[in-house]
């Protein structure tokens, strides 16, 4: 049995590590904080939602210095991802040669990962499903799907095929041969939801009834898929039915009218009740993964020569709601007309 480590019991560590904990997983986690530990080792860690009821017991670490030179097969990190590249860092030291390290974050951060760990032991993922943290030890598992995982210019090791059959306890997961590709085709709808949602203050049912929002979704789509195309990345589709491609046939009305029923009918039908991740940051108080999400496009845009002008609005709206300087409203979709289509 190999032995894994997951840093991070926040919504989408913690569902794994009850998932395959529960199949049977050698998994121990890393949460840094001593009384959340002391909560998950007692009372075990409690998952409800998509994937029915689930309690295990969990071997839980508050520090690196808990597990000093112990080497784990594979360290799946998925925290913010501010905190990623400090966290590769300070596992390195826990690595065999063979060892796997994957970013769990609905970003692209593999090729960063990769500067620190090595080609050859990062692994990017596709995240397939939603969840809420409820309390520190109980999370709400809110949509299903299915994922992908995969190395840089397609390194296909032994683990990898181990970190697949975990994986799948989670959910229907692939390996990919260009991992980038999924990745991308997920973080065009991360974009439209989470940022759209962060402006309004909106859950995604109720987002997806006002036009302007709809709008809004296939402009900031329409944006990276330009982007796309100067990278010559063939983006697939998203849920088996958003067809990216079909929003480059910007002035066929057909087409936009058929994008943003589609729009609408896979934000009613899988996250209707959703309130996402940037949001519910915002809520806190906390810092956003925005700079993940329509910072990445924007970014993109600007190292490709493609103009970005909704994604980079959105990314600068969503830090002036980080500082106070703006309200979460809906009213915030006002100032996009005349920007979209």
């Amino acid at each position: 049995m190999k032995k894994t480590l997951l840093i991070g019991a926040g919504a989408i560590g913690g569902t794994l590590a009850v998932l395959m904990k529960e199949a049977g997983y050698d998994i121990s986690v890393l949460c840094y904080n001593d009384e959340i530990k002391n909560l998950i080792t007692e009372k075990g860690f409690y998952l409800h939602g998509a994937k029915g009821e689930h309690h295990v017991q969990l071997n839980c670490y508050a520090s690196f210095e808990e597990f000093k030179d112990e080497k784990f097969d594979i360290v799946i990190i998925a925290t913010k991802f501010q905190a990623v590249a400090g966290l590769a860092e300070k596992v390195v030291g826990n690595l065999k040669e063979d060892s796997l390290v994957v970013g769990m974050q609905n970003g692209i951060l593999t090729d960063k990962l990769a500067e620190i760990v090595g080609k050859k032991r990062a692994v990017g993922v596709m995240i397939g499903f939603g969840a809420t943290r409820n309390t520190d030890n109980d999370i709400t598992m809110t949509s299903l799907g299915e994922m992908y995982i995969g190395m840089i210019d397609g390194y296909h090791p032994g683990n990898l095929d181990y970190l697949c059959e975990m994986y799948n306890t989670v959910l229907p997961t692939e390996i990919s041969d260009n991992i980038l590709r999924q990745q991308y085709s997920k973080l065009i709808i991360n974009s439209c939801i989470n940022a759209t949602a962060a402006i309004t203050g909106l859950t995604l049912g109720k987002m997806v009834d006002d036009k302007r929002a709809r709008t809004l979704y296939l402009s900031i789509a329409r944006e990276a898929m330009r982007v796309a195309k100067k990278m010559n990345l063939d983006v697939p589709k998203y849920g088996k039915m958003l067809n990216y491609k079909l929003l480059m046939l910007m002035d066929n009305a057909p087409y936009n009218a058929i994008c943003r029923y589609i729009v609408w009918l896979v934000s009613k039908l899988k996250y209707a009740s959703v309130k996402p991740s940037t949001l519910q940051s915002l809520e806190k108080g906390e810092i956003t993964e925005i700079e993940i999400f329509n910072g990445y496009i924007a970014k993109l845009g600007i190292d490709y020569g493609i103009e970005t002008p909704v994604n980079t609005k959105l990314t600068a709206m969503i830090h002036e709601i980080e500082r106070g300087e703006r309200k979460i409203t809906p009213d915030n979709l006002e100032e996009f007309r005349g920007m979209l289509f």
